[in-house]
């Protein structure tokens, strides 16, 4: 396929079929699966022994976790059509659909997003980013493993895309002031500590992804359970603290094999500092918000609510003025918002309309499982799973029948949580497996094959370690 150069012009010589796909491709594939949708839709295909709203709640999941995986449209339409289409085939009432909007896990995401708003707005973060940097960046494997824990520390605060955008443009201008050419080794491992750190970090608390809360809500919508933010940090934080510490040896080990002086950053990080001048009072009440808002999650999470005390706090940062509405609109993802509401509408229908039970009834309790080998097969599949969907959609795919699984199993529910939502926070293996990945991968340092090879190891990684602590560590602290 070769194109003309002519008169500063191209001609591309393709088919004209060729370039009326490429150009339709997602109008092509939307207006199939309606096609199918509607095909399928009807009475006519339903399986032996499973009722008409168990059967349309089937084919409403399929139908969004196709164009969840494809994208054809953004995530968050596909989630308002799925609560259109719940509503419309009546496969649960119109107030209980549509009620979902209301879920304190939806609550707690907005008042996290605006609890990050409120430390970029006040320039906290980037204070703290470059006096990190500064006092530990004077040598290349204290640069790379200070952005490594950098990033990491940052992202059980702050959403993980949030902590990689906020820190790749300092990373960028300490790859120019040293002179680092695409090939360098110090280049490649800054931006691979930054992904890794973003994402190892985000998965720890509640607030580094959204999914977290989206998984608990789905638990809380199905059993009435939940699981608070020190108990998922008591059991998530040990193996994720294990694989950092293995990372960290990783890198030390490849970044000592460059013998660049970085002692340059310090005048880079002093004229830095002078722009940052000294601490301002926006600093000093976000930090003060931000430490009182943990405690009370870890120490008063239970008695209060943790969506209560994200709400209280966020309207702390208007109050006390550390950000204004139009500061917060700008962090708020509101395709999220959308995107979690109709997810958690979805896997409530799958129960509800007794879905899960014909599955868990005609296939799933006819396979003999082992406690090891449940865990294996749960966490392996979340984590190569997310490697090419969405996190949330991940959640949303396994998260209902994996409860099911764990409860005739005699197992906990809450179980299935940390082995469905833990994982699918975990993408290394591609660019387009997280936004970590993706602005990492932008800087030019890192190759696709690199991000494979590399990722596919830490997978592997997190897998056996957390494996192990599911085994033990988790029966121990009572997870189950």
């Amino acid at each position: 396929m070769k194109h003309t150069k002519k008169n500063n012009f191209y001609i591309d010589r393709r088919p004209l079929g060729t370039l009326f796909l490429i150009e339709y491709r997602n109008a092509i594939l939307l207006l199939c699966s309606f096609i199918a949708f509607f095909f399928f839709i009807n009475e006519s295909h339903i399986p032996q022994g499973m009722s008409m709203q168990a059967y349309q709640a089937l084919i409403i999941f399929i139908f969004a976790n196709f164009l969840w995986i494809t994208n054809v449209i953004p995530l968050a339409i596909t989630s308002l059509m799925v609560m259109g289409l719940l509503a419309t085939f009546r496969v649960l009432p119109d107030e209980k659909i549509f009620s979902f909007f209301g879920n304190k896990a939806l609550f707690f995401i907005i008042g996290a997003f605006i609890i990050s708003a409120g430390i970029s707005t006040s320039g906290l973060n980037k204070r703290i980013a470059y006096y990190v940097l500064s006092k530990f960046g004077d040598k290349p494997h204290k640069l790379v493993l200070s952005i490594f824990f950098l990033s990491a520390f940052l992202s059980h605060v702050m959403p993980e895309h949030a902590v990689a955008a906020m820190l790749f443009p300092i990373l960028m201008s300490i790859s120019t002031k040293l002179g680092l050419d695409s090939k360098s080794v110090l280049g490649k491992y800054m931006f691979f500590a930054l992904a890794w750190g973003s994402v190892l970090g985000g998965v720890v608390t509640f607030l580094g992804g959204a999914r977290n809360p989206l998984a608990i809500g789905i638990l809380e919508e199905t059993t009435g359970q939940s699981i608070g933010f020190l108990e998922w940090m008591v059991a998530v934080a040990p193996p994720i603290y294990l694989i950092m510490g293995m990372v960290s040896f990783y890198l030390i080990k490849k970044v000592n094999a460059s013998t660049r002086d970085t002692e340059v950053l310090k005048e880079m990080f002093a004229e830095s500092g002078e722009r940052l001048s000294k601490i301002n009072l926006k600093e000093i009440k976000a930090l003060i918000i931000l430490v009182g808002t943990i405690y009370m999650w870890i120490f008063q999470g239970k008695h209060f609510g943790i969506a209560n005390v994200a709400l209280i706090s966020a309207a702390l940062f208007f109050v006390l003025n550390v950000i204004d509405w139009e500061d917060a609109k700008k962090e708020i993802n509101w395709g999220a918002i959308f995107m979690y509401g109709g997810a958690i509408a979805l896997g409530k229908a799958l129960e509800e309309t007794g879905l899960l039970e014909f599955i868990n009834q005609n296939y799933i309790s006819n396979i003999n499982f082992t406690l090891l080998g449940f865990i294996l097969i749960i966490f392996t599949i979340s984590v190569f799973l997310t490697e090419g969907v969405s996190n949330a959609a991940v959640v949303v795919i396994l998260l209902p029948v994996v409860i099911k699984t764990t409860i005739a199993m005699g197992l906990p529910p809450s179980l299935a949580v940390y082995l469905v939502a833990l994982p699918s926070g975990l993408a290394f293996m591609f660019p387009m497996s997280s936004p970590p990945n993706a602005i990492a991968f932008s800087s030019g340092y890192i190759k696709s094959s690199d991000t494979l090879k590399t990722g596919f190891a830490l997978n592997i990684i997190c897998i056996a370690v957390v494996a192990a602590f599911a085994l033990t560590y988790w029966r121990i602290i009572g997870v189950y």
